[in-house]
């Protein structure tokens, strides 16, 4: 394996995302009909969005029109818009692995605002770089329209990671009325040390 400085090389963050999306796939996604993956458009959130939607195509059945992409872009809003008319019941919002934090949670932030103007009543599938960036969405729940809407979604995931136990964590979370949020974890898969190995060396730019 290649690494530098604590850096893994493109090849390889592209398979970190393979393995972390694999479990995505057949964890996060598991249960719904319709997914949107909102991925940012770069290499390393595109890698990870089309292994979660192989894994779970292939976990649950292939069939035409239960899982779609909708790129993020400066038009938001007209992403969101196209995530409502195709009918999703969850959207999984995959940015993180290639931009910088702050940045990942400005866009975040974008796109909860576009999809509560569209009128989005799905489940929302969060992934974990986008928790830590919002400071476990502290930074999104300051915001009053967003927590109200965060606090009636029908429903909340997240996955996590914790790579000296080799594990993976699957969450549902709830707003609370304080503002705060709970977790509850309703799955966990184990990691291979080559996974865990993997996500060390991966650090997010900051």
């Amino acid at each position: 394996m290649y690494a530098s400085s604590g850096k893994l090389s493109i090849g390889e963050e592209a398979y970190l995302r393979v393995l972390t999306g694999r479990l995505v796939g057949m964890g996060l996604l598991r249960g719904f009909s319709r997914v949107a993956i909102i991925p940012y458009p770069d290499r390393i959130c595109e890698s990870l969005a089309a292994a979660a939607a192989t894994a779970y195509l292939d976990s649950y059945g292939y069939a035409p029109g239960k899982v779609a992409f909708f790129d993020y872009s400066d038009d938001v809003d007209g992403v969101a818009r196209k995530v409502v008319s195709w009918g999703a019941d969850a959207a999984f919002i995959a940015f993180g692995g290639e931009q910088r934090m702050p940045y990942v949670a400005e866009i975040f932030a974008k796109t909860l605002e576009s999809l509560r103007s569209a009128g989005y009543g799905g489940a929302l599938l969060i992934h974990v770089r986008v928790w830590l960036a919002t400071k476990q969405l502290s930074s999104v729940l300051s915001n009053a329209s967003l927590r109200d809407y965060l606090s009636s979604a029908r429903e909340i995931r997240l996955f996590t990671a914790d790579a000296n136990a080799r594990k993976f964590f699957f969450h549902t979370v709830r707003v609370l009325p304080d503002g705060g949020v709970s977790l509850s974890k309703y799955s966990e898969m184990d990691i291979t040390d080559e996974h865990a190995a993997l996500l060390k060396l991966s650090l997010p730019p900051q």
